[in-house]
Order: C-alpha cells, then structure tokens, then sequence
C-alpha cells in the first residue's frame, strides 16, 4: 500500500499542530519578589478553594480493578472543576501598574497536586506559575511560546506536578499588555500516590530493578535519551520512546502502547488530541545507587495519536512540544527493525510505577506468541521475553512499563511493551511485546491510521532497518572508544569533535549541515557514510583518521582541511 498523507485529513481526522515546544522560563514567580497590596493598602486575600477528601477505600478499589485488566496505573484523582480568571482567584494591581491573578488550591493530604486546562492561552509578554505555598517547588514561567492556538482558537494544555497539597496559581501581566490571558481548569488533579524518587517513594516492589547509569546501561546512554514516562492525561502513566524515521527529519515521533490511550477513548481514527498529557525526559539517578534524590527533569506538553492498533498494542504519537527545543536536553531517536527478526537478546528501558528510569536485560531471544489475554485471535502478533539477573539486580517490569522498547542487541525497537507476568516477586515471570513488524503495516490494514510505515517511512525508503538518531547542535567531544548504533546529525552550530576509536554500526550516515563542523583530533572515525552540505566544515589534525563506507564527495561551499591525517 502506498500512504498518501494527503488523504490524510479525511482519513484521521487530523488536526493542524502548533510545534512551539514548552520553554518554561525556569524562573521564579513574579509574586515573590514583590509586596502584594491591594487597592486599600491592606494585604491581599487569595481566595482558597479546597477540593473533596478523597474516599481511599473506594479508589483502592478502583485501582485494584484496573491491575487485573492491567489498565495504565492511576496516581491522580481527577477533580472535574470550572475555574478561570474570571470566576476565581484574587487579582491585585502592582506599583507597576501591572497585575497579578491568584488562586490558592487545597487538595487535603495530597502528595502532589497538577493541573488540566480546557483552554490555555497566554497573551506575549504574560507568565504564568504554579507553586506550592511554601515554595519549596514552583514550575514556570509557562508564556506565549506554550500556546497552541490563538486566543480565538484556544486549544488545551497541561502543566506536571508540583509537590505538596497546598497550590498556587499565578498569572503576572505586565501594565503594556492588553490582551487578556484565557487560562481556564478542567481538571485539578489530586495526587494520592508518589512517582517520584525520594525517601517517601522508596517502594519495595522495585527492589530488583537496576537503574539505567548501572553498569549495565552504559552501553545504552545514547538510547535511554529516546525514553520518557508518558503521563496520560493528567493521571496516569505509562512509558515510551521516540523514534526516527527513514527521512532522518527528527519529527518527535512517540512509540507507546495502545492500552494507555484507549481508557481515554483516544483513537487516530476519532478524538486524536492528547492535549492533558505530558512527557517527562532525563528523569533518572546520576549514578547506580537508589539514593534519596529527587532528579532535575524536563517535561513537554501535549501530544495527537497519528497512528494505533490494538492487535500489536500500539500507538503512535506526535508530540506537541518537541524535547529537542528543551533547553539543555539533547533527545535521541530509536532505531528499529521491520523485518520481524529478533536479532540477538537486548534490553528495555523503562519507567515502573512512574518511577526513575531503569533497565532490564532480556535473558533468551524474544520468542513468537500471541498477545497476553488471546483476545481477537491466537494469532502470534507478540514476542515474549524473560529477563535474566545481572550485576546489579534482575531487571523485570511492573506497572506503568507498559509502552516501553523492547531492544535488540543491535540497537534497534522490535517492540512496546504490552503486559506480562514478570515483576520483583516473580522473576522468572514473562512479558509480551507487541511486534513492530505487525504494526509496520498494522497488520495489512488499509488505513494509513493503523500504519506505522506510513509516518516512519513517509518517503517509502522501504528499508527493514535503521539505525539511530544522534543530534549535535553545540560543541561536543567524544573521548571514549564507542561503537555507535546511530545516523549523526551535526546541526548548523554544532562541531562535533572525535579523540578517541568511535565505530558505526549498520549503514549510519554522518550528515554535517551547513554551518556544522566536524573534527577528527588524533580519532579515527571508521564505517561512516559521510554526508558534507554546502557550508560545512570537516577538519582532520593530530593524526586523525576517517574510514568512509564508500567515500564521500565535498559539495560546493564545503570546507575540508587536512593538517595531519587522512581519509580511507
């Protein structure tokens, strides 16, 4: 079948995407480094609203219930309210002549407390913050730069979680701007249970996992950067990965699994927007050890489900807030196999219990089945896998894995995890992944929303694999002997700099874009397809060498320089 995108706004229902990425500020509210007064010289009263008490015996039912139909795990009640800057909150004009609007939420004895907006739109030059009162944790500024619409045309937004169960919400807007912000709560979401990495969240169900920058992640740095945890719709969580495509286009592509949509009636088909879901990268420990700490990470917002199919369990997202626009975040985009080979055992990268990243190694190669609850047929559209023990504990999975890679020992996704029975009180227990191969073409369905190719291969390359997707948009040295599994991009500012024996694997391409730099320094850079655009510089010193594939031509306009070394 060919995939034309063309049909596709009849087909899918696709809505027209806004790829401005979530740049928070990362500054302080504007409300700490002022005194708030209002008009009478008196101290401002923000109005305070307090959610119900939860019934913990009636959601520890729930959530029972969900376990056995291994639905994604819930950490969140969702308090359905109709709050805006019109109807709550407190404003008071400033000294400055600007303004700021506030609202107090109380959710009693919330772990943490997070937010859904039906519609979002900040005017330039507002901000907005979320803080809790008593300022131990604040997220923001969110600006203009996280619409998605326009103020006649206002879309839906998500912010993550701030720590605690008393919340501050607060616009600040400047005296020279006029329009109005539109900043309307859908859902308040309650917090009951941590998924965060602390002395309170410690959970003893984990106590076999082996944290991604153990020993046994080291050679899986690169890829653990394509792995984030998929906070669905506000108050639930799964796992997931970004992908690359044929085209190289570095379109923020995110494989996942089918089941964690599907409890939100989100379909490519149907109601496609993701719009209370966000995505939480590079939340991992620095090191092996399980200490108390609570890691730095980044978060994007919003996402629309392109394509997704229940027989191999998966979905594929587009995200609304690229993580390569994340300040100091560089992503990496998985490289896959279509051919329905299993390759040499690998591992998964994943997030349990919407903890901190981890990693598990696959025991035996993957072997054919059908998926977990034989549902629809006995078809074999599955890989089940066990998982063996390593330095480090005995990796399994555990709730809110679900949508994770499955990796071969070549580095490339053949699968997303679906279910299984594996966990630390049964290690010997199996998963099953649903094939990448059966989702390439959705299982020879016409519909190019049930296609994986017809987004991951848009160009009908037709290639059964590809490799990774490393991106180099600043200054970057390697220093260590590698083999790398991955395409490199070095974009228009970047200069990548080799000292060391670094190998590709597969046919990965070496593009440099116009702008971009290349140092071989005293290294040796070998099995490269070399790309140079016009504009682009290539420097050999030191002795250092280059083993192309099968040589490289310089365009016009391209640089290359030659003190000490050679091309082979």
């Amino acid at each position: 079948m060919k995939c034309e995108k063309t049909i596709l706004l009849f087909a899918c229902l696709f809505p027209s995407i806004n790829t401005t990425a979530q740049l928070s500020t990362n500054e302080l509210p504007v409300s700490y480094g002022v005194k708030l007064n209002s008009s009478n010289n008196t101290k401002s009263v923000v109005r305070t609203i307090i959610m119900p008490q939860l019934d913990m015996a009636k959601i520890e039912a729930e959530d029972k219930e969900d376990e056995e139909y291994d639905m994604p795990p819930r950490f969140g009640y969702r308090h359905k309210v109709n709050y805006d800057t019109t109807n709550s909150g407190t404003w008071t004009v400033l000294p400055n002549g600007g303004k700021i609007w506030q609202l107090n939420v109380i959710c009693p004895d919330a772990l943490s407390v997070n937010f859904c907006y039906d519609k979002f739109w900040i005017p330039e030059g507002g901000k907005f913050f979320i803080y809790s009162k008593d300022k131990k944790y604040s997220i923001g500024a969110f600006t203009s730069k996280n619409n998605k619409g326009d103020s006649a045309n206002v879309r839906g937004f998500a912010t993550g979680l701030v720590f605690g169960n008393d919340i501050i919400l607060e616009y600040y807007q400047p005296k020279e701007v006029s329009a109005n912000a539109i900043i309307s709560i859908d859902y308040i979401v309650h917090g009951y249970r941590y998924i965060r990495f602390d002395e309170k969240s410690s959970n003893e169900e984990e106590t076999c996992m082996v944290n991604v920058n153990c020993d046994e992640g080291q050679n899986w740095q690169n890829e653990k950067k394509a792995v984030a945890r998929f906070v669905v719709e506000g108050n639930r969580y799964c796992s997931g990965s970004l992908i690359t495509t044929t085209d190289l286009s570095e379109e923020p592509y995110y494989l996942t699994a089918n089941h964690c949509i599907s409890p939100f009636n989100k379909d490519a088909a149907g109601d496609s927007l993701l719009e209370y879901s966000f995505f939480c990268w590079n939340y991992e420990t620095p090191g092996c050890a399980n200490v108390n700490y609570n890691p730095y990470f980044y978060f994007t917002s919003g996402a629309t489900v392109l394509a997704n199919y229940y027989l191999s369990d998966y979905a594929l997202l587009r995200l609304d807030e690229d993580p390569k626009d994340l300040s100091s975040y560089i992503p990496y985009y998985l490289g896959w196999d279509n051919s329905g080979n299993i390759g040499n055992p690998g591992v998964c990268i994943h997030h349990p219990n919407g903890g901190v990243k981890k990693i598990s190694t696959v025991k035996d190669p993957p072997i054919s089945s059908h998926n977990y609850y034989h549902t629809g047929s006995y078809q074999e559209t599955h890989w089940k896998v066990y998982w063996k023990a390593t330095t480090h504990g005995h990796g399994t999975t555990d709730l809110g894995s679900s949508g994770s890679p499955l990796l071969t020992a070549a580095h490339k996704v053949i699968g997303q995890l679906q279910s299984g029975s594996s966990s630390c009180y049964y290690l010997n227990g199996n998963d099953k992944y649903g094939k990448f191969d059966l989702s390439w073409t959705g299982n020879n369905n016409d519909s190019i929303c049930r296609r994986l190719n017809c987004w991951i291969d848009s160009i009908n390359a037709g290639v059964q694999t590809m490799e990774g997707l490393m991106i180099i948009p600043s200054g970057i040295t390697m220093n260590t002997d590698e083999q790398l599994y991955s395409n490199i991009r070095v974009k228009s500012n970047g200069q990548l700099t080799i000292k060391s024996n670094v190998e590709l694997m597969g046919n990965s391409r070496v593009i440099v874009e116009s702008g971009g730099k290349l140092i071989i320094d005293g290294g040796n850079l070998s099995n490269v397809n070399l790309i140079l655009k016009a504009g682009s510089t290539l420097e050999i010193i030191n002795g250092g060498i280059i083993e192309t594939q099968n040589g490289f031509e310089a365009p016009m306009g391209a640089i290359v320089y030659i003190s000490h070394g050679k091309i082979l």
